[in-house]
């Protein structure tokens, strides 16, 4: 997963850190003015703003949800009365986070807000004998763990929560480097190659499929999907 998140206080910079600690990639700006900009290259799961910087700079909640579109909005905001959730969540927030939670409280919460936004009800992915804890951020094939490292990782989690849909390059470039030093995309021939290695032990059962200049898909044999298809 990757947040993308206005750091506009300490509060919010000690919020990042803790959220850094579970692995989760983050997308970090000072300026929510540019927060339109960011959400335009499809850079982020969530979206996380104090709701104190709303309605400055320009920055309203019903423009970021136009620019959002289909990517959460989630508020940070103590002491908030319940006419003002009212109207938050009217105007285009998906959720309002008092700040004042447990950390490990606040990471479940936008763990959970954002894997139910990609489809996925509960924190277990499963393909047959390969399942994939979002939240341990770790993989099983057959109930034994699976050796990755995160970015490997990483770029299994996302396809895998896109299941049957071809993921370019361009669009793993982004999730897993953001805007910031970018390999060569061949890294991802590596990456893949790694993760069909680990994928052997299913069997054939699940496959990772590599269309040649585009990208990559998981597939697994006797798909429901297909058949029905």
């Amino acid at each position: 997963m990757r947040y993308l998140i206005a750091e506009t206080s300490w509060d919010m910079m000690s919020l990042a850190q803790e959220i850094l600690a579970t692995g989760t990639l983050l997308t970090r700006t000072d300026r929510p003015e540019d927060l339109t900009h960011y959400l335009s290259v499809n850079l982020s799961d969530l979206l996380l703003i104090e709701a104190d910087q709303l309605n400055l700079n320009g920055v309203t909640l019903r423009g970021l949800r136009r620019d959002a579109g289909q990517v959460p909005i989630v508020l940070l905001a103590p002491d908030a009365t319940s006419e003002q959730r009212a109207d938050w969540l009217s105007e285009g927030a998906d959720a309002i986070i008092d700040p004042s939670c447990a950390p490990a409280e606040i990471n479940s919460y936008l763990m959970a807000i954002a894997r139910r936004a990609l489809g996925c009800p509960t924190p277990v992915l499963e393909f047959g004998p390969l399942t994939l804890g979002l939240n341990s951020r770790k993989a099983h094939i057959n109930g034994c763990p699976v050796k990755l490292s995160p970015k490997i990782y990483e770029m299994l989690e996302y396809i895998a929560l896109r299941p049957g849909q071809l993921v370019s390059r361009e669009a793993l470039m982004t999730h897993l480097y953001g805007l910031g030093d970018e390999p060569e995309g061949r890294v991802f021939d590596v990456y893949a190659c790694n993760i069909r290695a680990c994928l052997k032990a299913t069997q054939g059962a699940v496959e990772l499929e590599t269309v040649r200049g585009i990208g990559f898909r998981l597939t697994m044999a006797h798909d429901p999907a297909s058949v029905a298809a």
